[in-house]
């Protein structure tokens, strides 16, 4: 499953804070999903941002991902979670589920994960998405 979670307070950006791009400071993780190399192009970015109700739920449904996301979680006193798996019926044995509830929690993930989410408390979320070139 290609996907890695951290917080982005406690990313060793050497002091610069910088935690996605073509920085050596954004290679964290199997796959380096945060680093973008400088000479490769990006294509489709998209950024949301979004304040999610408590109990707010995607279900099921959601489009294979393709290229890669990042939620990041901007609020304090939030929890929310993320479900990802390759089976979009979510068995448990094929399900990761990554529990969002720090500010700077983050879920970066590749293509070919089905995902979906619930704001268990109220959260702001920030996600950006992106197809490297």
């Amino acid at each position: 499953m290609d996907l890695i979670t951290g917080n982005a307070f406690e990313a060793d950006t050497q002091g610069t804070g910088w935690f996605i791009g073509f920085s050596d400071w954004s290679r964290h993780g199997p796959g380096e999903l945060l680093h973008v190399p400088q000479d490769q192009p990006v294509q489709g970015l998209c950024v949301k941002w979004f304040d999610h109700p408590a109990g707010h739920e995607s279900g099921l449904g959601k489009p294979l991902s393709e290229g890669r996301t990042v939620s990041i979680l901007t609020s304090a006193g939030s929890r929310f979670r993320i479900d990802f798996s390759t089976d979009p019926d979510f068995p448990a044995a094929l399900t990761r589920s990554v529990l969002l509830q720090r500010p700077g929690d983050y879920a970066a993930w590749g293509a070919g994960l089905h995902h979906r989410w619930a704001a268990l408390e109220r959260s702001t979320v920030i996600t950006l998405r992106w197809n490297p070139a």
